[in-house]
């Protein structure tokens, strides 16, 4: 059943999908997510459902397309853990990034679940260099 939400989350999420009506049955509405500094990330950001509405529009911006790959998942009780390799094109050119570049990162992402919604995201991504 975890599983099944997370690929779900991903699936919205490579799609770039942003409508908040999207993610009802998903997210928690007092839903925490924490991502850990990494080469695209400069310091340890969290962001509440408002802030990742807000977020999320940039992937878009940037990325042509993208693609989760879920390598594993790990649960105990309320907590499902996945290593993921991520996939994606650059869109358009932005700072460093030239369109068609293929982007390539390995995550660890830790969901707690609460009433069955993803309640707190954790993400260690590891990026190749780009």
């Amino acid at each position: 059943m975890k599983l099944d939400v997370v690929k779900q989350y991903f699936r919205l999420t490579e799609q770039f999908r942003t409508a908040e009506t999207d993610y009802v049955g998903i997210l928690h509405p007092d839903i925490e997510q924490t991502e850990y500094p990494n080469l695209l990330t400069a310091q340890l950001t969290v962001s509440d459902w408002q802030t990742l509405f807000q977020r999320m529009p940039g992937g878009a911006k940037l990325l042509a397309s993208q693609n989760y790959d879920i390598q594993r998942a790990y649960e105990l009780e309320d907590t499902l853990i996945t290593e993921v390799v991520w996939t994606a094109e650059v869109g358009a050119d932005v700072g460093p990034f030239k369109t068609g570049q293929p982007l390539k990162a390995y995550f660890c992402c830790v969901f707690e679940f609460q009433d069955g919604l993803i309640y707190r995201q954790r993400n260690y991504d590891c990026f190749e260099r780009f």
